[in-house]
């Protein structure tokens, strides 16, 4: 009986340990307000979609972009999107999701010929390169003058910070910061930041 007793009393501290352990979702704030589970500390699919979304939310109706007409589509480009935290972050995987949104409303276009640090598909340039070159049909070889120049850029920013708590937990807060700026006047037509905050045990890992 006290076998039976002792084994239940640990497979019950177990599971109160791991329920402790699980990472959630936080409103951000002293009061510390349960949102969700989360998978990790870490950022994770889920992550990215929601801030996508919510960015994509907010561009497309911004008084700037909400009345494009069809047709007349605006040219994005990719700039520099900085990973500000100590995980290897793939920022393709939030711009992707944004641009293809984007395109999909049709108000906006994505330009892969031009993007900060080269351009996302080289082959633009490459053909080009075939002029003068006596084994391709010159006809078929892109004509100068038929690149087209971006309108728009899209950069931005993740950051992360880590706070200790109270309790001996640790939240973490990342930041998600999207701007659009016109590449003919520098101005800033559309910029948005999206904030998750996860907290789990001090003794977990963001990467």
């Amino acid at each position: 009986m006290i076998k039976t007793k002792l084994l239940g009393l640990s497979i019950l501290t177990a599971l109160m340990l791991n329920s402790c352990a699980t990472p959630s979702y936080t409103d951000g704030k002293a009061s510390q307000v349960k949102q969700g589970d989360a998978l990790t500390l870490g950022l994770d699919r889920q992550d990215y979609e929601n801030a996508a979304e919510t960015m994509i939310n907010s561009m497309l109706s911004d008084p700037a972009f909400a009345n494009i007409k069809a047709g007349t589509r605006k040219v994005i480009a990719i700039g520099r999107v900085v990973n500000d935290t100590p995980q290897r972050i793939d920022t393709e995987k939030l711009t992707a999701k944004i641009t293809t949104a984007l395109r999909k409303s049709g108000k906006f276009i994505l330009t892969s010929a031009v993007a900060a640090g080269g351009a996302l598909d080289s082959m633009s340039e490459d053909v080009r390169e075939l002029r003068d070159n006596d084994e391709f049909n010159q006809k078929t070889i892109a004509k100068k003058g038929t690149l087209v120049s971006p309108d728009f850029s899209l950069a931005g920013k993740i950051r992360q910070d880590n706070v200790k708590l109270s309790n001996g937990k640790t939240q973490v807060e990342y930041f998600f910061l999207l701007r659009l700026t016109d590449l003919t006047s520098g101005l800033v037509y559309w910029e948005d930041e999206q904030t998750i905050d996860k907290t789990g045990s001090s003794k977990s890992v963001t990467w």
